[in-house]
């Protein structure tokens, strides 16, 4: 069997990417190994060190030596969350994966209930952050997001919903299928499709530290899921390209016309000359702006340079992907 399947009867995979989380990582072990011992399922905890600066991986190196079902990879550099989550996925082996934060705002306790709502008809379950007390800009900054992708996709994508899902092997193969380099797996996931249902987990405040994920982050990757999943962008473009054309032709007109009425003197001077180059200019900045932003993309595609690079590996066998 082709290691991209092989499960070696592993019933549970949980992914967790790794980043400024080392004062989470005992805690996390022992909820999570609690938990899923008193499922009475076999399972394997798949953490991924995405260059983590607080010493994260010598507490993995603890736990993988302590409980082999601990099975840590270190990347050479911080490749960023996506390409972590992609080196948990191709290091995966279970029937049921599950993709969390490694915080402990996602809590362990839930897992068993994203489990059970797996079925014949769902593939995947997402959840939704109940009693979530975030800054009112974040609030409004992510509905917004998430309002607009669903808009133009077509994809239901639920307000507040969070990193922690649960998925059966099944879709994460069609994940896997999908050989882009630049994937963001949360826009990703709605877009492939299949059976799904959300759940509402309790919302818990994070202990310590601070989020990753900074606002510049969050602006960031609501720009780049809508670039990678629609041609909004350039529609844009166009729409607006045309309001100009159509909008400086009806000028024209209606200054002839009044010539033409009241034998009015045209616009002269600089004020007028200023105006028709700023809007040529601005116009035309946007557009190269835009269509650079796709150049770029597809010229990181041709390159097909690896997503992440593995520097240690800790109960992962070489042959293993990634």
């Amino acid at each position: 069997m082709s290691s991209s399947t092989k499960t070696d009867g592993v019933e549970v995979s949980v992914v967790l990417p790794i980043f400024r989380t080392a004062e989470f990582l005992e805690e996390l072990h022992a909820r999570l190994t609690a938990t899923l011992e008193g499922e009475g399922r076999s399972f394997e905890l798949v953490m991924v060190d995405d260059g983590s600066p607080d010493g994260a991986w010598r507490i993995l190196t603890d736990l993988a030596a302590r409980d082999p079902r601990v099975r840590a990879l270190r990347l050479s550099r911080n490749f960023g969350q996506h390409p972590a989550i992609a080196a948990g996925f191709e290091h995966a082996r279970g029937q049921r994966i599950v993709l969390m934060d490694a915080d402990l705002q996602d809590r362990p306790e839930d897992i068993p209930r994203l489990l059970a709502a797996l079925g014949d008809e769902v593939d995947v379950v997402y959840t939704v952050k109940q009693g979530e007390e975030e800054p009112l800009l974040t609030r409004l900054t992510s509905n917004l997001y998430h309002y607009t992708f669903s808009r133009i996709t077509g994809a239901r994508v639920p307000r507040s919903v969070g990193t922690f899902r649960a998925f059966t092997r099944s879709f994460l193969e069609a994940i896997r299928s999908y050989p882009e380099h630049n994937v963001l797996y949360g826009p990703l996931m709605f877009h492939i499709g299949f059976g799904s249902a959300t759940i509402e987990v309790p919302h818990v405040p994070r202990k310590g530290g601070r989020s990753a994920y900074t606002f510049r982050k969050r602006l960031s990757l609501a720009v780049s899921s809508l670039l990678a999943y629609t041609d909004l962008p350039h529609r844009f473009l166009v729409s607006f390209g045309g309001l100009i054309l159509g909008g400086s032709a009806l000028y024209a007109v209606a200054l002839l016309v009044r010539y033409i009425v009241s034998r009015g003197a045209l616009p002269q001077g600089l004020t007028l000359l200023a105006l028709l180059v700023t809007i040529s200019i601005g116009s035309t900045m946007m557009a190269l702006g835009v269509l650079g932003t796709y150049v770029f993309r597809v010229y990181s595609e041709v390159l097909h340079r690896p997503r992440y690079v593995v520097a240690r590996r800790l109960n992962v066998s070489m042959g293993t992907p990634g």
